[in-house]
């Protein structure tokens, strides 16, 4: 075969359109970025679901302690017993530990939102890659059908004819 010849051709534009143009790469990619937002999504739905959990703890030992401070100082005054309850919530393990949990839910959602974001854009880069491609190609494509054509000879004629 010679080195012409369309399967030769054909070679070279498959090869040149996987190692130059990087075409599977390109959709590699954007499968990868997608799978990458899959996992990141149900982390961050466990996240979520993690934040609420501690959330309703936090709730339930402040009413405890709530409960409790109310129950030992039952004459105490409204305002008063605000600020004591203030210093008997940041006293309280349990309280802080909540709080703590809390906090580091809150981090890992925020974080978790931040590889969404990333992974996002991810995507779109590929998708625009693709898309870039195929205008690419149907460009080929089209010069292609146009080389295959026969040329007709152009008719000239004169003005006065």
């Amino acid at each position: 075969m010679s080195e012409s010849s369309p399967a030769s051709a054909g070679k070279k534009a498959l090869d040149y359109a996987e190692k130059t143009l990087g075409v599977h790469s390109a959709y590699q990619s954007a499968i990868a970025a997608r799978d990458r937002l899959d996992t990141i999504l149900t982390d961050l739905s466990a996240a979520r679901d993690r934040k609420r959990d501690i959330e309703l703890r936090l709730t339930d030992a402040e009413m405890e302690v709530a409960n409790d401070e109310w129950a030992k100082h039952p004459d105490m005054a409204v305002t008063r017993m605000e600020k004591h309850l203030k210093t008997a919530l940041s006293n309280n393990d349990t309280v802080r530990e909540f709080r703590e949990q809390h906090a580091r839910a809150v981090g890992d959602i925020d974080g978790l939102e931040c590889d969404k974001l990333i992974s996002e854009t991810d995507i779109k880069i590929a998708v625009a890659r693709l898309q870039e491609l195929g205008g690419y190609f149907h460009y080929l494509a089209v010069i292609k059908q146009q080389a295959a054509k026969p040329e007709k000879p152009i008719e000239s004629k004169g003005l006065w004819e």
